[in-house]
């Protein structure tokens, strides 16, 4: 027998993303295979051979490609990209040598979409919900509803994520207490927020409310350019780097790639 409803969503991230199936009323996150981890990096490569590399593979070669670029002052030696659904419902196309291309931000989600779908492997996935942040407006939605049409998902429902976080807190929790409650969602791209109002055990939407612009990434620049930049200015002869903004912002991309990594090791240890 067929199924009658959609049991699969997928949170598309800007940072990182996953996909989970419902089963006997518990949504059991399925993970990637090879690396087992509930999140797959949302991140294409594109190789020398034309093969398209998702996830923790191509994130490790966006360093390495990061440091040649600056290195070598030439941005066509990057051909990994992150951050495109930033960029969704834009005309914004993200060249590519090795492909000989450009690509939408809806192409390269779409890329993202297909690894996440590839991660179920007993069964077709046909239909699918997708989250988005509560401010994304109406082109950046078809973008949405595209990227998940070229991923080969027949129908595609949205859901906005501070509304999914909502839904999956009073899914788990074995009493929700009366009144009115603040649901943020603070993601790698987007800050999201909802009002939920609880009345014996059932949670409405209120109101929601969100910032496209700010995430886990203005974090990694932020420490780039306020702590990383002046104290490389400050220690060694880099007037020219500084001087030349193609150059500028090829450094800044490859220290971008070792912040992340410090901002997650303070999240866990004092210094």
């Amino acid at each position: 027998m067929g199924r009658t409803k959609i049991d699969y969503g997928i949170d598309l991230g800007t940072t990182n993303s996953a996909i989970a199936r419902m089963e006997k009323g518990t949504p059991v996150i399925k993970k990637s295979e090879g690396y087992l981890k509930d999140t797959t990096p949302s991140c294409i490569h594109f190789n020398k051979k034309k093969a398209t590399i998702v996830g923790d593979r191509a994130y490790n070669i966006l360093g390495k490609e990061a440091i040649l670029a600056f290195k070598k002052n030439d941005p066509a030696l990057v051909n990994t990209y992150i951050e495109f659904k930033r960029n969704m419902g834009s005309d914004e196309k993200f060249k590519c040598k090795n492909m000989g291309r450009a690509f939408s931000p809806e192409e390269l989600s779409a890329e993202v979409l297909k690894a996440l779908k590839g991660n179920v492997r007993d069964e077709e996935i046909n239909s699918i919900v997708v989250t988005v942040p509560a401010k994304f407006k109406g082109v950046q939605k078809d973008a949405t509803q595209k990227a998940a049409e070229l991923a080969g998902f027949q129908h595609c429902l949205l859901l906005q994520e501070p509304i999914a976080a909502s839904t999956a807190y009073g899914i788990n929790a074995k009493s929700i207490e009366d009144g009115e409650w603040l649901v943020f969602d603070f993601g790698g791209g987007t800050f999201d927020v909802a009002l939920m109002k609880a009345n014996e055990g059932i949670m409405k939407v209120m109101d929601t409310e969100g910032d496209n612009h700010l995430g886990g990434k203005n974090l990694d620049s932020a420490i780039v350019d306020k702590i990383l930049m002046p104290y490389l200015e400050d220690n060694y002869t880099i007037n020219k780097i500084l001087a030349d903004d193609q150059w500028k912002n090829l450094l800044r991309d490859a220290l971008k790639y070792f912040v992340e990594e410090i901002k997650i090791n303070l999240s866990s240890k004092d210094k």
